[in-house]
């Protein structure tokens, strides 16, 4: 049977149904397109998100957290911004989306997926990369992810602007 007999005898492909997305946010121009995506999977399908982020873990970082975080930071003020800026991007999600948000402390690849093991997800949909000088210092999240995660991955990489 040649390619085109096999193509033409195979059944038509249907659509991905997500009911419940797990999706990473980190103020990056990546997390805001995941999120947009996520908002219109939601919509096609009737899903129900939840947002997730990060924020390092001052105690156990490194010692250059402090210099790199803008010094002076303690661990209660990073994990209060951060919270504010989780529920600030949770606020934009459309009234009709059922979301609910997780705030985490740690490296951002190992607690997207722990959480997404904890959970019951489809999908995680997460930003190709993070923001500056964190995300720098913590690798590649969306490439753990990839490789750890039990559940399908879907990583928004934002066009570059010249």
């Amino acid at each position: 049977m040649t390619i085109a007999e096999k193509m033409q005898a195979a059944e038509p492909l249907g659509e991905l149904q997500l009911h419940r997305l797990l999706v990473a946010v980190d103020g990056s121009e990546n997390s805001e397109l995941a999120l947009k995506a996520a908002i219109t999977a939601a919509h096609h399908d009737h899903a129900s998100m939840t947002v997730i982020t990060v924020g390092p873990d001052l105690s156990a970082g490194p010692a250059a957290w402090s210099a790199t975080l803008g010094g002076g930071l303690d661990q209660d003020a990073l994990d209060r911004d951060l919270c504010g800026q989780l529920s600030d991007i949770v606020g934009r999600i459309p009234e009709d989306i059922p979301v609910k948000k997780i705030y985490r402390r740690g490296k951002p690849g190992p607690e997207i997926v722990k959480a997404a093991k904890q959970g019951d997800y489809d999908a995680i949909v997460l930003g190709a990369r993070g923001v500056g000088r964190v995300g720098a210092l913590m690798g590649s999240v969306s490439h753990y992810v990839l490789h750890h995660a039990g559940i399908s991955v879907f990583v928004a990489h934002a066009p570059r602007v010249c």
